[in-house]
């Protein structure tokens, strides 16, 4: 039976549109943020070994939609995240291809994200 994984952390990772001008030390405290926050949220919940192969949904449920590659940018702690907390090898595109994102309406001051990781078979 493959490895699944899902939850969710009702907060939102900022996009790339969001960090313009702003000094280093406030995109490495964001980074450091979601790595942490996908820690907490995946304890007590780490394969027996960091996955080879893994299909990600990635969902930003926000007020108003991104554009897409702000959408992209935003999971990028996310996915570095569940390398750090070994669900996943590496993130590298051998690993995982391209993760399936998606956005969802949410109420104004609701937003949160949703995190689905299914192990694949080696090829």
């Amino acid at each position: 039976m493959p490895y699944t994984l899902e939850f969710e952390i009702e907060d939102l990772p900022k996009t790339t549109n969001s960090f313009k001008r702003q000094h280093w030390t406030h995109k490495w405290k964001e980074a450091q943020k979601w790595k942490a926050l996908v820690l907490i949220h995946t304890q007590g919940k780490i394969p027996s070994y960091p996955l080879k192969r893994a299909k990600l949904t990635l969902t930003r449920c926000s007020s108003s939609p991104p554009d897409s590659d702000g959408l992209v940018s935003s999971f990028k702690h996310v996915i570095d995240g569940l390398t750090n907390a070994d669900i996943l090898f590496d993130d590298a595109f051998t690993v995982i291809r391209m993760p399936e994102y998606k956005w969802e309406k949410a109420p104004p001051k609701k937003g949160k994200i949703k995190v689905s990781v299914v192990e694949l078979e080696l090829e």
